[in-house]
């Protein structure tokens, strides 16, 4: 007899651990991670294989079935199928969906250790980013948004929390091509006084990133049935897009670590920046001399 099938016979004894009603409804808040720690030392010896297993390639669980992991931890799939009972889970599949949408909205799903092939998979997975940003590009009509947004009496620029920065830069490039282009929220400000003006003649790129503010959904709604242009940038995770809204762009977040990725977009910023510098290439250039001689007058910029 085998440790793996020992240890699977004399756990059957430890099947009265399994949780009671009210400790799984305790459970059900906590994630994996907080459950695989809290009872680590109380686990047989194989169930914590697959829990110090698990703990050190979280970033791969949604990848894995319960055959994949038995196989993985030199371990039975009865012990597998009893650790996630034990866990308070009704099976491996309702552990693995828990992980999925976790990430899914954004949150950080952390891995004790990366894996040794963790530096190829990012760059795999950056490259499907980019190729599918690209390809929501061509999706719009850029040719047409590009002239809008460059002919627009005012552009205002929205994003909250993670996608702040992403406001920020598109921001930044398009200062150097024209005037009239601000961020918002200001640090401590509202927006209500900052849209209510907002006329026909105006233009709106909002970010709208998972992990998204209470309140967006709001925002998006009195957006679609604003005069105004709007151009909508968000992840696959925002499914209820306001008939008003016009223009959507969608852009991967997908990462294989723990924190989402921004490069895809930040792209996207690039060539939509680029696009409205073509839209008036004489009129781009005049503005970029002009602020490259201001940096020049004012010694704000050195030589790097």
């Amino acid at each position: 007899m085998t440790q793996a099938t020992r240890d699977d016979s004399s756990a059957s004894a430890t099947d009265s651990e399994m949780p009671s009603r009210a400790a799984a409804a305790s459970l059900a808040g906590q994630s994996l991670h907080q459950r695989l720690t809290h009872h680590l030392e109380r686990l047989t010896p194989n169930e914590q294989r697959i829990a110090r297993f698990l703990l050190a390639h979280q970033d791969e669980l949604a990848l894995y079935n319960a055959a994949e992991l038995s196989r993985l931890t030199h371990v039975s799939k009865a012990t597998v199928s009893r650790l996630f009972r034990r866990l308070g889970y009704q099976d491996f599949r309702e552990a693995r969906d828990q992980a999925r949408s976790l990430r899914h909205a954004g949150v950080p799903v952390v891995s004790s250790t990366p894996t040794p092939d963790h530096h190829q998979r990012h760059y795999e997975q950056e490259c499907r980013n980019l190729r599918q940003a690209l390809a929501a590009l061509d999706m719009l009509d850029m040719e047409a948004l590009g002239r809008t947004l460059a002919n627009a009496e005012r552009l205002q620029i929205i994003g909250f929390r993670n996608a702040y920065p992403l406001a920020l830069h598109l921001r930044q490039q398009l200062l150097q091509l024209r005037g009239q282009v601000a961020v918002l929220p200001q640090p401590g400000q509202s927006l209500g006084e900052e849209v209510a003006r907002l006329s026909a003649n105006d233009a709106v790129v909002i970010f709208a990133m998972r992990r998204r503010p209470q309140g967006l959904a709001r925002l998006l709604g009195w957006l679609g049935q604003a005069p105004c242009t709007v151009l909508l940038v968000c992840d696959d995770s925002l499914s209820e897009i306001p008939a008003g809204i016009e223009h959507v762009l969608r852009c991967p977040l997908d990462s294989v670590s723990a924190f989402d990725s921004y490069a895809a977009a930040m792209s996207q910023i690039n060539l939509l920046a680029t696009r409205l510098l073509h839209d008036d290439l004489v009129a781009g250039r005049s503005q970029i001399r002009r602020v490259t001689d201001t940096f020049e007058s004012l010694e704000e910029l050195g030589d790097g």
